[in-house]
């Protein structure tokens, strides 16, 4: 009896499972509501499937200061007005982890730091008080490549509901991309088939990634995060095969 009652007492009734969500920013280049709100209600409007409970990350990076605190709150209000959900928050590092924990809100800032590279002695360094003995020469090895990533390869169709998620690697479709269907690959996206659904490439922020297929009908399209929507692609590309790419900030499609 004693070991049933242990065993009930320590079974947790749940479990945390890996996840490779899809998170938008909105990035800010002001925090003046009064400004922000006329042109995120016009972009709502125009993507209103888009807008309707988005979650998303407020990025403050690219302000010149962070906001008060009041400012951020008003600025999170504005988002939930247009049916955005914020669930995170990137802003300067001294000053994200406090606004976080007041307005109970994911810390993403750190995200925007690189590894930084192994040290290299400085050119201009002041040389040893005694110089290294001589060493004999030896030759230089070659550094064994990294085994390449095999792409995912798709052969049935990708019905909707459905999400495949290429971890690290190109994903490849065989077939079709029902609408409704959600298509993600760290890599590049072929599809040998019609694209409908949503397609984003190079979602660890690879901005080299591209996407291709043999007949745009999408309802998304996002490379790196940066996106177009059906309506945007009805008066580029629409059931053509197109490639879309991004070039600098802005997300280009090109009949092929």
């Amino acid at each position: 009896m004693a070991d049933a009652k242990h065993q009930v007492a320590t079974d947790n009734e749940f479990q945390f499972k890996s996840t490779r969500a899809s998170l938008n920013e909105l990035i800010l280049t002001c925090d003046d509501i009064q400004r922000l709100e006329p042109q995120l209600e016009a972009h709502a409007a125009r993507v209103p499937m888009l807008f309707s409970h988005m979650p998303v990350i407020l990025n403050l990076q690219a302000l010149e200061e962070t906001p008060a605190l009041e400012r951020v709150k008003a600025l999170l209000d504005l988002c939930r007005r247009l049916s955005l959900v914020p669930v995170g928050l990137k802003a300067d590092q001294n000053d994200a982890p406090e606004l976080c924990r007041t307005l109970q809100l994911a810390d993403f800032s750190q995200q925007r730091s690189r590894p930084q590279a192994p040290d290299v002695p400085a050119a201009d360094a002041e040389p040893k008080a005694e110089p290294e003995p001589k060493q004999e020469p030896q030759t230089e090895q070659e550094p064994q490549p990294s085994e390449p990533v095999a792409a995912r390869v798709v052969t049935t169709p990708v019905r909707s509901g459905q999400q495949i998620y290429a971890r690290g690697t190109d994903l490849i479709v065989l077939s079709a991309v029902s609408a409704g269907a959600e298509i993600i690959a760290d890599g590049h996206i072929h599809v040998y088939g019609p694209l409908r659904g949503r397609a984003m490439a190079g979602v660890n922020g690879n901005t080299d990634a591209r996407i291709f297929c043999q007949s745009m009908e999408a309802e998304l399209v996002s490379i790196a995060g940066y996106f177009k929507t059906s309506e945007d692609l009805h008066s580029e590309c629409w059931q053509q095969p197109t490639q879309a790419l991004l070039r600098g900030s802005r997300l280009d499609t090109v009949s092929l």
